[in-house]
């Protein structure tokens, strides 16, 4: 809030003076030895009550102690000036330390005018503050002198249009005068023009009245396209117009089509139906983006209208339609009636361009918002739908692993029924296991990290493998399998890990779709340089409107509660990219609900003929007892107690380790064979601790495996670096764990015991 000034009773105007201090003695003190000044003191006790109060209104002078706790005196002039209100407001420093030619000249920096000490002696203090005062009662007083003569000379200048407007209105009134005179002459003459006036406010009030209608319909119809013809029909009759033509640019950016037009036949329509950018009067004028008036074209021998003038037109005008800087389309108008347009009619056909042009971009930007809405909602839906099915497909398989977690804590569980229950914890955890694996897989592939390992592989082993793989749910739905192959071996230099997904992800759905009973063919081809694999089941098929999106991220056929193998609606996702990464393609066909469905794979067949076969895999040793020394580091207890006594019952003498601080010790203590190591354990995770072992223990054997949720080809990848010797992700496979066992077993030194010992 300003602080208004208060006048004195002599006339003058008091200022405001800002004092300070954070001791409130002081403060009384200046008060007193100002107090004879007659002026505002207002008071501050800290440099941020002085800021705020600088907030407040404007002051002639400050006084500002230098020795403030928070803010001091340097600090909060150095804001003062900062303020570009306050910026050059006149500050006194107040000190009672000795004088310091640092602070002095500290002082000055910040713009001080004036430095006193401790005690300070009144008088001189009271100069000081009345010089200032004077000071800004003087700069205030050049203000309002100021102000005074601006008004002046606004009243003066007020004064003199007057006059001026008097005078004009004088001889404007003699004018009239003569005017009147020279028309009651020629009264006649005088009628006629007067005629002629009312004929032109009249055309110009219907022309206003037709553009303001006309934008009107256009800006509040839903479709303006649907009105553009009408409009520009009603236009060419008001402008006594034969022809028109409106182009609209393509969405290649390069050429233009004829989308309406009038006056002309269909032949001459057709010969002009497309125009590229830059050619012709249309091309030139959406490349140059500016208008083209052309007149006298029966005179004209530019080649550029040749094409209008082979149309019998005598002139032309073409303008661009341009809305927000984006070009849509040109319109032109034309007459065969007279060789040029006056000015008012270009006027017109500009405006109704323009208006044209904003129309149309509303109605794409209505569309495009539409269509956005509508993607939107779609993909919420799916996501939802996808969250609402993840969890049902996590839960199914939580409920047998729970049932059989009761069922063998019961002391009568034994043989059979605990063997049951172990082969379905283990089917369960191998579904949980696919499901996350798919989700992994998708990422990877939707950020492009996913790498195939291309070799030279048979087709009949892939589809061996895939028939394998989804053999278990196509047996559980007692489905008929039928597989036709070409006789003919066929070679392709593919993943052969991923093809191997493909297919079986494509039988796996035949199954799901499929009621049980069913029939599924598995057909190979071979057509040309290509190989056609086909998936065909009569299950409950796709619905037509589907077949675009069911290789869409979690587009799923319709489902219903008894079909809980519909899984998360990414398999045919996978397959689409795994099989493009390929240089195939997928298609899906159906005839309908109920009717089944086909999905045919298009891979190319690579000449393998000059590729040297892959080396024999070395024989793998058989399968030895160890009797390693390992140990375990997990803070994870479930997961250290199991593996630690399925490690035990393999045959090997297993410690474990439920820090990083911790298993440091044990380490270099027990110095065991192998160390199996979760990478994120309290204290230090596992790259810290082995990093430590390495200061304290370089020559430590032991061979480390890294063991992680994480599966990133980055992770496996820092966990080399690390010095790490391998890299496992939970859940472990038990087979690959006591293979790696094996692995490392060469690495330090421990030799097997002899097959016949």
């Amino acid at each position: 809030m300003e602080l208004i000034p208060t006048p004195m009773p002599d006339g003058d105007v008091k200022v405001d003076i800002l004092i300070v201090d954070d001791n409130p003695n002081n403060l009384l003190a200046l008060e007193a030895m100002l107090s004879d000044l007659g002026q505002n003191l207002v008071r501050a006790h800290s440099g941020v009550e002085a800021l705020r109060r600088l907030l407040e209104g404007d002051f002639a002078l400050a006084l500002l102690d230098i020795q403030m706790p928070d803010l001091d005196g340097f600090q909060t002039a150095a804001l003062i000036r900062s303020r570009e209100r306050s910026r050059h407001m006149p500050i006194i420093f107040l000190t009672a330390h000795n004088k310091s030619d640092e602070q002095i000249s500290k002082a000055y920096e910040l713009g001080a005018v004036d430095f006193l000490f401790k005690p300070i002696v009144p008088a001189i203090l009271r100069a000081k503050v009345q010089a200032f005062v004077e000071l800004s009662r003087k700069t205030e007083e050049m203000k309002r002198q100021a102000q005074l003569l601006r008004e002046a000379t606004q009243r003066e200048h007020e004064r003199r249009l007057e006059e001026a407007a008097q005078r004009w209105e004088a001889d404007r009134l003699r004018e009239e005068m003569v005017k009147e005179r020279r028309l009651t002459e020629t009264l006649a003459r005088t009628v006629a023009e007067r005629e002629r006036a009312e004929a032109a406010l009249q055309s110009s009030n219907d022309r206003l009245r037709f553009l303001s209608e006309m934008a009107n319909r256009l800006l509040v119809g839903e479709r303006p396209k649907e009105l553009l013809h009408s409009l520009y029909r009603d236009l060419s009759g008001h402008l006594n117009l034969e022809v028109y033509f409106n182009y609209l640019l393509q969405p290649d950016g390069r050429t233009l089509r004829l989308e309406d037009f009038s006056g002309v036949d269909e032949a001459a329509a057709q010969a002009l139906h497309l125009v590229q950018l830059g050619d012709g009067l249309a091309g030139t004028v959406a490349q140059t983006r500016r208008s083209l008036i052309v007149e006298n074209i029966h005179e004209s021998d530019d080649p550029t209208v040749a094409g209008i003038r082979r149309l019998g037109l005598t002139a032309h005008a073409c303008f661009p339609l341009v809305a927000q800087g984006r070009l849509l389309g040109t319109l032109a108008f034309g007459t065969r009636q007279r060789a040029a347009f006056v000015p008012d009619d270009i006027a017109v056909m500009q405006v109704v361009c323009d208006q044209v042009a904003v129309s149309l971009e509303r109605a794409r930007l209505i569309e495009e918002l539409s269509l956005r809405n509508y993607d939107l909602a779609d993909a919420d839906r799916r996501k939802d739908e996808f969250l609402a099915m993840l969890a049902h497909e996590l839960r199914n398989p939580m409920a047998p692993i729970v049932n059989a977690v009761h069922l063998l804590r019961l002391p009568q569980a034994k043989g059979p029924v605990v063997q049951r229950a172990l082969d379905a914890i283990d089917r369960q955890v191998g579904h949980m296991v696919r499901l996350v694996d798919d989700l992994l897989d998708l990422s990877r592939i939707n950020t492009g990290k996913v790498e195939l390992r291309k070799e030279r592989v048979s087709l009949s082993t892939i589809i061996e493998h895939a028939v394998q793989t989804s053999a278990p749910l196509v047996q559980k739905q007692k489905h008929e399998f039928v597989l036709s192959m070409p006789p003919e071996e066929i070679r392709l230099i593919a993943d052969r890990t991923r093809l191997t997904q493909v297919v079986s992800n494509l039988l796996n759905n035949a199954a799901k779709y499929s009621p049980p009973g069913g029939r599924i063919d598995l057909e190979v081809v071979r057509e040309g340089q290509e190989v056609v694999i086909t998936v065909r089941d009569r299950g409950i098929g796709i619905r037509p409107e589907m077949l675009d999106s069911v290789f869409g991220l979690f587009v799923q056929s319709d489902r219903t509660a008894d079909r809980s193998q519909g899984g998360l609606g990414i398999g045919l996702t996978l397959v689409r990219s795994l099989v493009e990464m390929h240089g195939g393609s997928v298609v899906a066909h159906s005839e309908g609900l109920g009717r089944g469905s086909e999905f045919i794979v298009r891979l190319p067949i690579i000449d393998t003929r000059t590729i040297p076969p892959p080396p024999p895999e070395p024989p793998r040793a058989a399968t030895r007892e160890l009797g390693m020394k390992v140990m375990v580091v997990e803070d994870n207890a479930d997961v250290r107690e199991t593996m630690r006594d399925f490690l035990q019952l393999s045959g090997h003498e297993v410690t474990v380790a439920v820090d990083g601080p911790t298993a440091v010790e044990a380490l270099i203590e027990q110095r065991p064979d192998v160390a199996l190591v979760d990478i994120g354990l309290p204290g230090l995770d596992g790259y810290q601790m082995l990093a430590a072992l390495r200061e304290r223990a370089a020559d430590l054997p032991t061979v480390f495996i890294a063991l992680t949720g994480y599966g990133r080809p980055q992770d496996r990848q820092r966990a080399f670096e690390a010095g790490f010797y391998d890299h496992l992700v939970k859940p472990v496979d038990s087979d690959a764990l006591l293979r790696l066992l094996d692995e490392a077993r060469t690495r330090v030194g421990r030799e097997p015991p002899d097959a016949d010992s």
